[in-house]
């Protein structure tokens, strides 16, 4: 799970996180869990638009909201947030925001990251 990301949007600058208990409770609001929430954020840069996505209001608020709550605010607060943004965001807009809040969820954090192999240095011998 990565660290929370501050992303500037049209509600204003905010930090999103999924930490489990968040993961878990967006897992239970979608039909088929996450994963396939991510999927199906990103299925509307086919259809031409994330805008075209095939998610519904409800994930879509219910992502910004956990994700926010994640981030450090009170759920009261991001759930309003949310709401709101819905109303001032474009769609494609929050779309993107979700599939970047799942996406850091399924990342690793910063010290999980696996070393580069340090390559040997090419010899007449072995070049």
């Amino acid at each position: 799970m990565a660290e929370a990301q501050v992303i500037n949007w049209t509600c204003g600058e905010h930090a999103f996180r999924l930490r489990i208990g968040e993961a878990e409770a967006l897992d239970d609001l979608t039909p088929q869990g996450i994963a396939d929430f991510r999927f199906r954020c990103r299925q509307g840069i086919e259809r031409g638009s994330l805008g075209f996505s095939p998610v519904r209001v409800r994930e879509v608020i219910d992502c910004i909201r956990l994700g926010l709550i994640g981030g450090g605010m009170e759920g009261d607060a991001a759930r309003a947030l949310a709401l709101r943004a819905m109303e001032e965001a474009d769609f494609a807009e929050l779309v993107k925001i979700c599939y970047g809040i799942v996406t850091g969820f399924f990342s690793g954090k910063d010290h999980d990251q696996p070393e580069k192999p340090v390559a040997a240095e090419m010899t007449d011998e072995n070049g």
